[in-house]
């Protein structure tokens, strides 16, 4: 193996292991959070018996395994839950050091913060039903400062107009989601998405930029559709279950990471070309027939 491949994989772990940390931490946010505990204070310890968690039982992943989901103090089940979050958290930082840490370092680790606010966002949401303003409005200015550190994000080249598209953007999300939601009351005559959601979204175009909206609204709606129907059909629901929209809107911010930003400049390409194409050349006549 050579120096550089070397290099490449050591980096690769390191961003996993990182992940799957960070991951573990957010399972303490995600249960203490909606209790409105400390995150930091007690340190990690049984939610059974209490009993303090000693640090080999409490390595990413592996304590899980090595327990057999048993809790070593009193032998509670613990929910697969923790191992699955800190893995797809190690998956998901390997993912974006894998995509921008080659070319921008920076980058990389500004998504890597943001999935990690996004992550715990929607975890909430799925358990509690509420998206907390740390998340939505903390991720706001969140974005707001990344994109004057670095204003890249934004396709701009200073702090000022990072900052400011990052504002500009932010706010068009809010609106927009806003409106859809004022539609939505008014056609089912009931309140049919939640401020968090908005909120929400303008922390993820405050990241993602305003062109973000026209992947996230279509695609999150349309997997929570198919979701809807799914609980349907398999009589695990009905019409009016409610489901929390929040980790749709997160699921769609990840794929735009991933390619959505991507496909939209493809499509735009593709839409000009042919439509120039079907227009043809607009020539005024008497220059395309001199000869008259």
């Amino acid at each position: 193996m050579d120096p550089a491949t070397a290099h490449s994989v050591i980096y690769d772990v390191c961003a996993f292991v990182i992940g799957a940390c960070i991951g573990s931490f957010l399972n303490v946010c995600v249960y203490r959070i909606p209790l409105n505990r400390s995150v930091i204070h007690p340190g990690s310890h049984c939610s059974a018996c209490g009993a303090p968690i000693a640090w080999y039982n409490n390595l990413p992943i592996l304590s899980w395994w090595v327990l057999r989901g048993r809790a070593a103090c009193c032998g509670t089940k613990i929910d697969a839950r923790y191992w699955i979050v800190e893995a797809g958290m190690g998956l998901l930082f390997l993912a974006i050091w894998m995509r921008y840490g080659a070319t921008d370092i920076v980058a990389a680790f500004i998504y890597a913060i943001f999935i990690s606010g996004l992550a715990a966002a929607c975890l909430i949401d799925l358990d509690h039903y509420i998206i907390p303003d740390r998340f939505s409005l903390g991720g706001c200015v969140a974005g707001f400062i990344a994109c004057a550190i670095h204003p890249s994000l934004m396709g701009q080249t200073t702090a000022l107009h990072g900052f400011s598209w990052s504002l500009a953007s932010a706010i068009l999300g809010a609106l927009t989601l806003l409106g859809v939601a004022w539609l939505g009351t008014l056609l089912f005559r009931k309140e049919a998405m939640g401020m968090g959601d908005v909120k929400l979204l303008a922390a993820m175009c405050a990241f993602l930029g305003g062109k973000s909206i026209i992947w996230i609204l279509p695609l999150s709606s349309l997997i929570g559709s198919f979701l809807g129907i799914a609980l349907i059909l398999y009589q695990r629901g009905a019409w009016g279950t409610r489901i929390p929209y929040g980790p749709f809107l997160g699921l769609a911010a990840l794929l735009w990471l991933f390619g959505g930003h991507e496909f939209i400049n493809w499509y735009v390409h593709y839409v000009k070309t042919n439509w120039s194409m079907s227009m043809g050349p607009m020539v005024p006549e008497s220059m395309a027939n001199p000869g008259r």
